[in-house]
């Protein structure tokens, strides 16, 4: 993997920290066990004196991907090649994180998968988002900068964008100037990431593209009769219409993914009745779009859809866990959820 990769910032991984212990210090282990595919992606951080023995032996396994930097240096009159590992340590491998973190503590019994501190769980990188990132590394790796800060600092008035060209298309983030360049702000497993260089690339601006499709859906939708909405909820509302296409699935999935954001962003500041009302009529929401399509295969698939929706029942799970959480708000969110259960039998909602 010779490339160059320099940071450009401090070099600071936010969002993200190791397994059970990072530097003699320990981390609230997750309530549940991460569940992902096993072509996930997932990293730690060892001294880097250690990369080379450890992906030997983690390459026995698992697929690996190491991004190193070339250094010549001048040896004796003549220039020496050297590589090594771009951040101190980073290492990435491909497979279920149990199975990894099992392998880890049979060989290395201090080296603990990376978490996301969003949610607590081992980081997990999808494969569709590691393979553009992995390419990009290996042709253009000066597109590249890691961010001091969470990706969800870049979310105030910036517009949520997805690539839809080149070899990053599929990703998503906010499209920002950072030193003078047009960048994409993503996040790679918990790693705020900035890739310069996006005016070469299409993409589709979601929010636009939302209040495009809610103004032409907008006279065929039948509101409930006495309707009664909190202030919340209203605006809730205005991210959601029934799809039709796969670009009405793709933004779906966005206004999902915005709002679990947010709900997790209300539990992080203790404000756990509006994380449940988010939680719970976002589902609600998405249960009503899709009651009259989710049989109709001829608009395609709803993978992304429903895999938002799990992210954002499993907010719901994490207060039904906590004990920070009073008895009576955990009553009305378990009757919530099996109400939606009953209701919507086709969303992704485990009891």
């Amino acid at each position: 993997m010779g490339v160059t990769m320099p940071l450009y910032s401090s070099g600071t991984l936010t969002n993200a920290t190791e397994g059970e212990t990072d530097n003699g210090h320990e981390v609230k282990k997750s309530p549940e066990v991460e569940m992902c595919s096993d072509n996930s992606w997932h990293y730690l951080f060892i001294h880097h004196t250690k990369v080379e023995k450890t992906e030997e032996r983690l390459k026995e396994k698992f697929k690996t991907f190491v991004h190193k930097t070339i250094i010549y240096k001048r040896e004796n009159k003549r220039i020496k090649q050297k590589e090594y590992a771009t951040i101190s340590g980073l290492v990435f491998i491909q497979g279920d994180s149990r199975e990894i973190q099992s392998f880890l503590t049979e060989y290395f019994m201090s080296l603990y998968l990376v978490k996301d501190c969003a949610s607590g769980r081992v980081a997990t990188i999808p494969d569709e988002v590691m393979q553009p990132f992995m390419q990009l590394v290996q042709i253009a790796p000066t597109r590249i900068r890691f961010m001091p800060h969470t990706f969800d600092y870049y979310q105030t008035g910036n517009t949520m964008v997805r690539i839809t060209s080149g070899i990053l298309a599929g990703m998503e983030g906010y499209r920002i100037r950072v030193s003078r360049d047009k960048c994409l702000i993503t996040s790679v497993g918990g790693m705020t990431v900035a890739i310069k260089g996006i005016y070469k690339e299409s993409f589709e601006n979601i929010d636009e593209y939302v209040r495009q499709r809610r103004e032409q859906l907008s006279a065929m939708r039948k509101p409930m009769s006495g309707e009664l909405w909190s202030p919340l909820q209203i605006q809730i509302d205005k991210y959601f219409y029934e799809p039709h296409n796969q670009l009405d699935f793709m933004a779906l999935s966005e206004s999902i993914g915005i709002w679990t954001v947010k709900a997790e962003n209300y539990i992080k500041e203790k404000h756990f009745d509006e994380a449940a009302e988010v939680a719970l009529f976002v589902l609600e929401e998405v249960g009503s779009c899709l009651v009259h399509v989710h049989n109709d295969i001829g608009i395609g698939r709803m993978d992304e859809v429903f895999s938002a929706c799990r992210s954002t029942d499993k907010v719901l799970e994490d207060m039904m866990r906590s004990a920070d959480v009073a008895t009576d708000l955990k009553d009305i969110i378990e009757t919530g959820r099996e109400s939606l259960m009953m209701r919507f039998p086709f969303l992704p909602i485990n009891i």
